[in-house]
């Protein structure tokens, strides 16, 4: 076994023994408050590097007590110029004005997107003008456009310019909800942008539109891309695989590609740059014929492969696979056997010195993960079965592959995706040949397209390639279980669960004896993790007002049994909604019982009940909590009389009044009965709301400010 897997011979990998304390001390200090100076940074770390090199002299004379202090000063080393790399990389807020009328001109990035009531897109802003300063910075926007249908929208390489008022990104507040803002923060984007009179100001578009400064590669992909000629899904699934461009692929396409367990291959990765590489390999193979050397060969190479990645827009997964293949080349060149992992792990270390923030994003994780799982378990499953056909031997090596990396992507995904498709294996059969046959026909008809030759024969070719991948994808699709949804992961058991990949990797060598005993502890540790979470679950119990925008929800649960109770001001809450409950309430775990309010004047659930007590105002709780819902009905004397009557005839005061829809007569009379209790605004005011709301004598709870409103019991 041991000479079986001697590409995970960790004695082989000392890059390792450096990327380690540099990704955790990277990660420490991109999430860290404190801050240091750069000159106190680079001061440190000098002086640092200055004793090891004083350490590592002396070992030469001296060993033993030394060679264990060189070996954790260089861990601890490690460690601090990763936390430094960390804080220097961490971005910052450029504290641009809130509260004024700004006019932004940029550069638009992405082109225009399609999103919930209008488009976004991503522009970077060269310059702010507010009423007495500008401001000239580096950073990015989310603007949020709202034009008129024959409007004409901002594309990639654009300059435009816009007035407006900006505002900062935040995060719903709702508890399982993803981390948005600091998702938008890592990408140097901290503020969104509403422009003033869009359609007006889209009318007349032309006046303010000025052509941008395209690069190099941006023209390139749409030279390219022009050349394409076909039906809009098709040319969409070229852009995607070759461009590494998915702004064009539709939703039904990224579901059926989801489900059928292909979403992989829609982004450019570790599998479409090898397969580039082996393409150049053998097209450049006349040079080495020529010259009797590999330097030029690998030089054109190793040249061709970063130019693609710099047409792809430098994407972490891009990187580490061009780098990898790079360091392929040059130690072919050279005459030496580059270790795979090495290579892997080498590519992780300069990516993240270059960018810390990006071992936090999911595509950097899953493209790891799946590298690390190929090298360590597929050599193992491949040998489980020796098939004497070439093809079904074939078929064997290509579902072991997809194994191999689905043991270690399985977790990020659900942990990220909340999903798990089961015939992943099936399309990786099927779509890496189709994939292959693209990437290569692609790759070669690069110069032929720029030159303007066979044209239409090329076209013809990669047009029915990527038809036959869509239908293919829709075919796994439509096959009955091929999605597994409604599963969930927390931190603590991803953590666990990695950790015990990480071992039973390490354990499959056979060379000691200690991940083996380590295994069983961290699995021991993982059932009580999950037999404590379950235990914790049926004890507790916790009301919830979530914040969505245009409605209302809200939540009791005591143990496994949860009663949602809605309230919508239009239609648009109900989707966002529907998400919410199936990504953090999903049904394995919960037993869900939702309740459509509005005119439905009774509803009971398993745990709790909800009950009209008179037009616009519903009492909704059990014996433990219950709260008033004051809907967007008009609010009249005769309505807060029944509510002092209501408290008169011995009902208990409400442990929270929710104002929902913005009713249009509460006043500070609702709040002076003397009830001690919490008044509750969420994502179903708008925000001029809370302003004009005759408010003086209790506090306001604002969902979108404070996060979600929650009691646990």
């Amino acid at each position: 076994m041991a000479s079986q897997l001697k590409m995970f011979d960790l004695r082989k990998i000392p890059v390792v023994k450096v990327l380690i304390p540099f990704a955790a001390g990277a990660l420490s200090g991109s999430l860290s408050s404190i801050s240091f100076s750069d000159a106190g940074l680079a001061l440190g770390c000098l002086l640092g590097w200055g004793v090891l090199l004083c350490l590592h002299w002396r070992i030469r004379k001296q060993s033993g007590f030394l060679s264990r202090l060189f070996c954790c000063w260089t861990f601890l080393l490690c460690f601090v110029t990763g936390m430094a790399s960390g804080w220097v990389s961490r971005p910052s807020d450029p504290q641009l004005p809130l509260d004024d009328r700004v006019i932004i001109r940029g550069l638009v990035k992405k082109a225009s997107a399609a999103g919930k009531g209008g488009f976004t897109c991503e522009v970077a802003l060269r310059c702010l003008y507010a009423p007495d300063s500008m401001y000239l910075c580096q950073t990015l926007l989310q603007v949020y456009l709202d034009p008129a249908c024959d409007s004409v929208l901002p594309a990639a390489g654009e300059i435009w310019q816009w007035p407006g008022r900006l505002y900062p990104i935040r995060n719903s507040g709702n508890p399982g909800s993803p981390d948005f803002e600091a998702i938008m923060h890592r990408k140097h984007c901290w503020y969104r942008f509403y422009p003033d009179s869009t359609s007006e100001l889209f009318a007349a578009a032309g006046k303010i539109l000025a052509s941008g400064a395209i690069s190099a590669s941006d023209h390139m992909r749409h030279l390219l891309s022009s050349k394409w000629q076909g039906r809009e899904e098709d040319v969409a699934l070229l852009k995607a695989l070759c461009l590494g461009d998915r702004q064009a692929l539709t939703q039904e396409m990224r579901r059926a590609y989801g489900t059928a367990g292909g979403m992989h291959l829609l982004a450019v990765s570790g599998l479409h740059v090898g397969l580039i590489w082996w393409v150049l390999q053998h097209l450049t193979r006349w040079m080495v014929r020529k010259e009797r050397t590999e330097v030029y060969r690998t030089l054109a190479v190793v040249g061709m492969l970063w130019f693609y990645a710099s047409v792809t827009g430098f994407s972490a997964s891009v990187c580490r696979s061009v780098t990898m293949f790079s360091f392929f080349s040059m130690g072919r060149m050279l005459g030496q056997k580059t270790q795979l992992l090495n290579a892997i792990f080498v590519s992780a270390l300069l990516l993240l010195a270059i960018r810390p923030s990006w071992q936090l994003e999911a595509g950097f994780q899953l493209s790891y993960a799946a590298m690390l799982g190929i090298v360590a378990f597929y050599p193992i499953i491949r040998r489980l079965f020796k098939p004497k056909c070439r093809i079904l031997r074939w078929v064997w090596e290509a579902a072991a592959v997809s194994l191999a990396a689905q043991l270690l992507t399985a977790p990020l995904v659900i942990y990220y995706f909340h999903q798990l498709p089961l015939y992943s294996v099936v399309t990786s059969i099927l779509a890496i040949p189709m994939l292959s046959l693209l990437i290569a026909l692609f790759t070669c008809s690069v110069p032929f397209m720029i030159a303007g030759l066979f044209e239409h024969t090329l076209n013809a070719l990669l047009v029915a390639l990527a038809s036959l991948m869509n239908h293919t994808m829709e075919a796994v699709a439509a096959l009955p279980g091929a999605l597994l949804e409604d599963i969930s992961l927390s931190l603590g058991s991803l953590i666990l669960l990695m950790f015990f990949l990480g071992l039973l990797m390490l354990a499959l060598q056979g060379r000691s004896a200690l991940p083996a005993y380590l295994l069983c502890v961290v699995l021991s540790a993982w059932v009580c993790q999950g037999a404590f979470a379950q235990w914790s679950l049926q004890r507790s119990s916790r009301l919830l007002i979530c914040h969505f925008r245009g409605g209302s929800m809200v939540s009791f649960r005591e143990g496994r049994q949860v009663d949602h109770f809605c309230w919508y001001r239009d239609s648009s809450s109900v989707a966002p909604m529907q998400d919410y409950r199936s990504d953090v309430w999903n049904r394995r775990r919960y037993d869900n019982h939702v309740h459509d309010m509005g005119d439905t004047p009774t509803s009971w659930g398993s745990v709790s009940a909800c009950l009209q007590l008179t037009p616009g105002i519903w009492i909704v709780g059990n014996d433990r909590k219950s709260g008033w819902v004051i809907s967007g009905e008009p609010i009249g004397k005769q309505h807060l009389h029944s509510l002092s009557d209501s408290a008169a005839s011995g009902c208990k005061d409400p442990d929270f009044i929710l104002l929902s829809s913005e009713p249009r007569a509460i006043s500070a009379e609702l709040l002076a009965k003397g009830w001690n209790c919490d008044l509750v605004i969420d994502g179903s005011n708008r925000s001029w709301y809370k302003k004009r709301m005759q408010v003086r004598q209790a506090p306001v709870y604002d969902t979108g400010e404070l996060g979600a409103y929650m009691k646990r019991w």
